[in-house]
């Protein structure tokens, strides 16, 4: 009789393992399908929000460049509001680097020790992508137009009243100037960029708490 039972014993259990199982692979699937409708035009939303955002620094930009300086300007000014553009598109290139070769890895411990600044660092590095794409195409395209404009009207002011000859030499020289001076610092502080990503990216999260506290 003692071997008959417990032969009954362990058939009910293996009978009853098989109907608890089905449930969790019905509820796995759906979440799924929740998210990639979230996320499925999210890069409609974005190109939609870069477009708005550079046509309003572009408006921004060109208003602040339009009252700042003229024909009748004197020439140093031209040249500081050129000088701004310039250093502004290369700095910006620069965090769009050390933005990008970074890794919230790096932040963590500073983040779990609740030092400022660590925990938007590392909400920097998992937004690279779109925050490199705002700083280095687009804020750095924004200053390469208008600073474009501001080099013509420096080399108006250059020539002077030279005749056509003398104002085309001016223009092409101005603008053969900023370009050299805007792919080659770009190209000299990339390297650095990269080199001191993680001081640069701290550095920077840190200026923002300053305007927005962390969470």
């Amino acid at each position: 009789m003692d071997t008959e039972q417990d032969n009954l014993v362990p058939s009910e259990s293996v009978e009853e393992s098989p109907n608890e199982e089905p449930q969790p692979s019905l509820k796995k699937p759906q979440k799924k399908k929740k998210q990639k409708k979230k996320h499925k035009y999210e890069w409609l939303v974005w190109g939609v929000s870069v477009l708005f955002l550079s046509f309003a620094l572009t408006i921004l930009f060109s208003f602040l460049t339009e009252i700042s300086i003229s024909e009748s300007s004197p020439a140093y000014i031209c040249v500081i509001v050129l000088l701004v553009l310039l250093f502004l598109n290369i700095g910006c290139d620069v965090l769009a680097n050390a933005i990008i070769s970074s890794s919230p890895e790096a932040y963590h411990a500073m983040a779990s020790n609740k030092i400022r600044g660590a925990k938007r660092a590392v909400t920097l590095c998992r937004n690279a992508t779109k925050l490199s794409s705002v700083f280095a195409d687009v804020i750095g395209d924004i200053c390469g137009i208008v600073s474009g404009a501001a080099g013509a009207v420096l080399g108006v002011i250059i020539a002077g009243n030279g005749d056509s000859t003398i104002k085309l030499i001016s223009a092409i020289g101005v603008s053969a100037v900023i370009g050299a001076l805007t792919v080659g610092g770009k190209a000299i502080f990339k390297h650095f960029a990269i080199k001191y990503n993680k001081q640069i990216v701290f550095g920077f999260a840190k200026f923002t708490t300053f305007f927005k506290r962390e969470k």
